[in-house]
Formats: C-alpha cells, sequence, structure tokens
C-alpha cells in the first residue's frame, strides 16, 4: 500500500497535468469561462428556489442557501458516480501506454471535480454574505476540512465507477436511474420536516449518509453551527467503507482492466 501510494505521488506532474488540461477543456472558447461554475448555480438556485419555495411554503432566502448548498455538494457526488465512470475509458491511450498506477485516472477526474466544486462554493459564499453573513467566517473555517472529505470521497466514487463502467457498459444509465431515486430520498433540496411524515423516510433520513455529507455544509453555512461528530463519523465512515471497496477492486482488477478497454 505504501509503495502504491509513493508511485501516486511520483507521477504527480502527469496526472496533475491532465486535471489541468480537463479543467482547460471544459469551458474552452467559453466568453465566460470559469465564471460559469459560479453563474450556473447561482442562477439555478434562484429558479428552484422561486418554485420549491411557493410549492412548500418556505421562506425563499432561507430555502435558496438550503438548495445551493445541497446542489454544490450533489453536483460533485452526480460528477464522481456518473461522469466519473469515463475516467478509464476516456484514459486508454495512456493506461496502454505507461505502467501507472490505474488509480491516477481517476485522481485526475477528482481533482478536476473538487476544483469545480471550490469554484461552486463562490456561489454559495455570495449568498451567505446577502442573507447570512453573520455565519460566514465559522463556514470558512470548517471548509477546509470538508473539501478534504469530500475530495477522498471522490476519489473513492470515481474509482469505483471507472472499474465498473469499463466491465459493464450499461453503468451510465443503471447509476443515473439510481442516483435519481436517490435524490429523492436525500435531503437535496427537501428539507428535514418533508421526511418525517412516515416511520420509513425519518429513518431513512437518519441512516442516508448524504444527509450527514450535506450537513458538514449546511450547518456552518446556513446555521452557524459546528457539523456534528455524528456528522463526522458517518462521512469517514462511508469514505472508509468506499475506500476500501475501491482498493480491493482495484487490487484485483488492475492488472486485468486492459482486456476491457
Amino acid at each position: 500500500m505504501k509503495q502504491y501510494l509513493i508511485k501516486v505521488y511520483e507521477t504527480r506532474y502527469f496526472w496533475s497535468h491532465l486535471a489541468k488540461c480537463d479543467l482547460k477543456s471544459r469551458f474552452r472558447r467559453s466568453k465566460l469561462g470559469l465564471l460559469w461554475a459560479v453563474l450556473q448555480p447561482f442562477f439555478l438556485t434562484i429558479i428552484m428556489a422561486f418554485v420549491f419555495s411557493t410549492v412548500f411554503n418556505q421562506p425563499l432566502g432561507e430555502y435558496m442557501l438550503y438548495i445551493l448548498s445541497g446542489m454544490v455538494v450533489w453536483d460533485i457526488v452526480m460528477a464522481s458516480t456518473v461522469a466519473g465512470g469515463s475516467c478509464l475509458l476516456c484514459s486508454e491511450q495512456y493506461i496502454r501506454q505507461f505502467n501507472h498506477p490505474i488509480t491516477i485516472y481517476s485522481l485526475r477526474y477528482t481533482v478536476l471535480n473538487t476544483i469545480t466544486f471550490m469554484i461552486e462554493i463562490i456561489a454559495l459564499i455570495i449568498w451567505v454574505l446577502v442573507y447570512a453573513p453573520i455565519n460566514l467566517v465559522f463556514a470558512l473555517m470548517t471548509l477546509p476540512l470538508t473539501v478534504i472529505l469530500l475530495f477522498f470521497l471522490a476519489w473513492a466514487l470515481t474509482t469505483l465507477a471507472g472499474y465498473l463502467n469499463t466491465k459493464y457498459r450499461d453503468y451510465p444509465q443503471i447509476m443515473a436511474l439510481l442516483m435519481q431515486a436517490i435524490w429523492y430520498l436525500s435531503p437535496v433540496f427537501f428539507k428535514e420536516e418533508m421526511f418525517m411524515s412516515r416511520p420509513f423516510l425519518k429513518k431513512m433520513f437518519q441512516l442516508n449518509p448524504l444527509t450527514h455529507i450535506l450537513d458538514l455544509i449546511r450547518k456552518p453555512f446556513i446555521y452557524g453551527e459546528m457539523p456534528s461528530i455524528t456528522n463526522y463519523l458517518f462521512t469517514i465512515g462511508t469514505i472508509a467503507v468506499l475506500g476500501l471497496l475501491a482498493y480491493r477492486i482495484n487490487k484485483r482488477n488492475e492488472k486485468k482492466i486492459i482486456f476491457y478497454l
């Protein structure tokens, strides 16, 4: 394990260059470039908050923060599980040419998605400055640890997605449907009280790892509170389980993945 991580570190200039190229190509020939990563969630939040606040009779300002905080976290989860599935297929030419650790290609996508997440957070900071400026200093203090945890979560998810999509080409369609179901069972846009009407939904809400991952952003940014120990333990536990699963799948399939490309 130690030697493997050393190899990943030794190739840092290679995979960081690929991530940099991916970031440039994502916004190539765009007039606003990286600014779209801020503007898109910013304006989408306005539209969705207006609709949801009207339907569910919620205060518009607070609901904007709630939706945007859910959106930035959901984006990195979706990018890791669905779009991240192409990380190995899109790196086929490098895998065939170089004997580098396979996980650097999922790491490449993880770096890209983490940078995008950090840019999207700017939109959330803007909303916090407007509606809850008193929470900003405390939110920024907790943000670095949250980014680190989301980075490792995204790396594990992207590694799993990359292997599954390479071996089973129906993965993107199936995972897109599955993630849609998870969206409805998670408080991404729906508030906690909406899950309290039935015991089953309440239990799903409490045991859903996304609930606790979302609270890492929501509690400091919206409510000015420190995320609870339970939030951190659920998040770290989820990362540990997914990381261990990704490690075992990578160890079993790294030498054979070339036959599936």
